[in-house]
């Protein structure tokens, strides 16, 4: 039982963290709001977990030359398989 609402803490926790990267997607798309205070604070939140994929990424040569940032592509699949494996155990 207790699993159950760790668990659901957990892909509670872990959809609100997907949402704040979709924002920050969306808001460094534009570039007036890529100057507010709002996507500094989203930045500031979602930049550390990207960092170690992005330097693991950055050992693969053709990776490092892709013109997209793959790092923010595989950080959201992994908290997305993430979430589907705490849905076992809701």
């Amino acid at each position: 039982m207790v699993i159950k609402y760790i668990a659901w803490i957990l892909y509670s926790l872990i959809s609100a963290y997907k949402m704040l990267l979709l924002v920050r997607a969306i808001c460094s798309w534009i570039p007036p709001v890529r100057e507010t205070k709002f996507f500094g604070f989203i930045h500031t939140i979602t930049e550390p977990p990207l960092i170690p994929i992005r330097n693991l990424f950055y050992k693969i040569s053709w990776i490092r030359n892709f013109p997209l940032d793959l790092s923010f592509l595989a950080f959201y699949i992994l908290l997305d398989v993430v979430g589907s494996i705490l849905t076992i155990y809701m």
